[in-house]
């Protein structure tokens, strides 16, 4: 039905101790990765769960939580919505693109002391004509 339009909304990391959520970058992961800062990290594990639903594999998802534990609120309703636009495409019911446009952290964390919560925008639309 060309008529159904959903939003799925959800803040990303939310780091700090207030938040009870201060990982840091093993060594092999900064270095490969150019990681110097923690708001870099943050980013980076931000952005591991973000291309995870542009490529739409929820499985992949579910194990990226269970590695990073990444505070997405949103992380349930997320994975719902991942799963039915796989079972869309496997019926030919509907394909979609999905892109990330925009991400933000309300504040660049330096130290352990510091928090932040992240923020990301992402688009789907239908790739059916």
């Amino acid at each position: 039905d060309d008529s159904i339009f959903t939003v799925i909304s959800s803040d990303f990391c939310h780091y700090g101790q207030r938040f009870g959520y201060t990982p840091r970058p093993n060594s092999s992961e900064a270095s490969e990765q150019g990681i110097n800062e923690l708001f870099q990290f943050i980013e980076y594990i931000d952005r591991k769960g973000m291309d995870l639903i542009e490529l739409q594999r929820p499985g992949a998802f579910a194990d990226y939580f269970r590695e990073y534990s990444n505070t997405i609120c949103g992380r349930h309703p997320i994975a719902v919505w991942l799963n039915c636009v796989v079972v869309n495409s496997k019926n030919g019911t509907e394909e979609l693109d999905v892109r990330f446009v925009r991400y933000a952290q309300s504040s660049r964390v330096r130290s352990n002391n510091d928090s932040s919560v992240s923020y990301a925008s992402a688009v789907a639309r239908s790739t059916c004509n």
